[in-house]
């Protein structure tokens, strides 16, 4: 997974499951060392359970970016 790949990933989780929060999408463009952080305020924020295959794409950005 490249950098551009690990921003699409994460600007669909955070578009999925924190729509409101379009301040998570600006920080991952500008820093992609960010991902721990957002991949917290996504766990913290959502509403309901994530989705199976979202659950493989957090798996492959942890893998490759923690």
């Amino acid at each position: 997974m490249d950098e551009k790949m690990l921003i699409n990933n994460v600007k669909y989780l955070v578009n999925k499951y924190l729509y409101e929060r379009n301040d998570l999408v600006e920080l991952i463009m500008r820093d992609s060392d960010s991902v721990k952080y957002i991949l917290s305020e996504i766990s913290k924020g959502k509403k309901g359970d994530y989705d199976e295959e979202d659950l493989d794409l957090i798996k492959d950005i942890s893998f490759y970016y923690l």
